[in-house]
């Protein structure tokens, strides 16, 4: 009974110190955390995991003495740490926060490396009878930016189709994400018309159908970039994807719609762990922002799929984006092509 009692006492304790230093805080500030854990709590893909009742009192702890919004920066990042949450970012003035991604970055090789800081192009080629394609990162929102790189990607690999490659292989391994839509729009003519992935909430719902229809990928039945110079399709083309570390976010998602593809495979190492799909909340006069992961990638069947994309064969070895000829995922995608 004793025991009970203290517990009871030490528990009413800590509220009354959670109340005492929210009280103490101004009325922007408190306003400013209440939105911020609300946002997280309720969107959050990992929240329901979240004991915040504990978060909460420990951010109003690190914030004790805030006078401005910017000064309970510190003290948010509690909540970010608590998720878990990989794929999130969190703005506010000029300050920034992420939880580190050291253990991916140590996957990184010095190639990898090397080539990201080439900056953004489509590398496409010739290697013996096959085209090899390497899609970057598109980090687009104008839908005349999406439209320009879609028929872009789209374009290059119709001219390639001139060639009559024995096969394809399509180098994800440069691209961290960005947006899907003119990725796939651009690699459209790869898959048979039908719904190929959707989007799973926390609870299990799904949500933004996307697919192929007529040759033009859609999501929820709306077309996301038009193209203006149709190719015939390449739905039963033999492909390879090469994957790896630097395969992120939205390169992800394009690669988990490679895997469900027929005639396909997979080559090189896991992805970098962030195949989900994120929404951002912009408040506090526009001063704050916040980047969350919120949905699981479903396949066409619905079914959540897991934020790593594994490889059909596992490559180690030689990277050599400069001589892709002793690249070792480029030469086992070869052999297997050529079976």
């Amino acid at each position: 009974m004793l025991s009970r009692f203290l517990l009871l006492f030490f528990a009413g304790m800590l509220c009354f110190a959670c109340t005492a230093q929210t009280s103490k805080l101004p009325d922007s500030v408190r306003v400013h955390i209440d939105s911020s854990l609300t946002i997280l709590k309720q969107n959050s893909l990992y929240g329901k995991k979240v004991d915040w009742k504990k978060v909460e009192a420990d951010v109003y702890a690190r914030a004790a003495g805030s006078r401005t919004t910017e000064d309970a920066f510190d003290a948010l990042i509690v909540a970010f740490e608590a998720t878990g949450d990989k794929h999130a970012a969190y703005y506010s003035g000029n300050k920034k926060f992420q939880i580190p991604h050291t253990d991916l970055l140590a996957r990184y090789s010095d190639s990898l490396k090397a080539n990201q800081l080439r900056g953004w192009r489509i590398v496409h080629r010739m290697i013996g009878g096959m085209a090899y394609v390497s899609i970057p990162a598109m980090p687009v929102n104008k839908q005349e930016e999406i439209e320009d790189h879609a028929n872009r990607l789209y374009g290059i690999i119709a001219g390639m189709a001139k060639n009559n490659p024995e096969g394809w292989i399509i180098d994800l391994r440069c691209n961290e994400g960005g947006n899907i839509r003119p990725m796939m729009a651009g690699l459209a003519m790869f898959f048979p018309d039908g719904i190929m992935s959707c989007y799973i909430d926390r609870d299990g719902n799904a949500a933004g159908l996307s697919g192929i229809a007529d040759g033009e990928f859609q999501m929820e039945g709306v077309t996301q970039a038009f193209i203006k110079n149709k190719m015939p399709s390449l739905k039963d083309a033999k492909v390879a994807v090469l994957i790896g570390p630097g395969t992120a976010s939205s390169g992800e998602g394009v690669a988990s719609n490679f895997r469900q593809r027929k005639n396909t495979r997979l080559f090189g190492q896991d992805t970098g762990g962030f195949a989900n799909s994120t929404l951002s909340f912009t408040f506090n006069n526009n001063q704050t922002y916040f980047l969350i992961s919120t949905h699981h990638i479903g396949d066409s069947n619905k079914k959540p799929l897991p934020e790593f994309v594994t490889p059909h064969e596992t490559i180690t070895g030689v990277e050599a984006y400069n001589d892709l000829q002793i690249d070792s995922a480029v030469m086992a995608a070869i052999r297997w092509l050529k079976k």
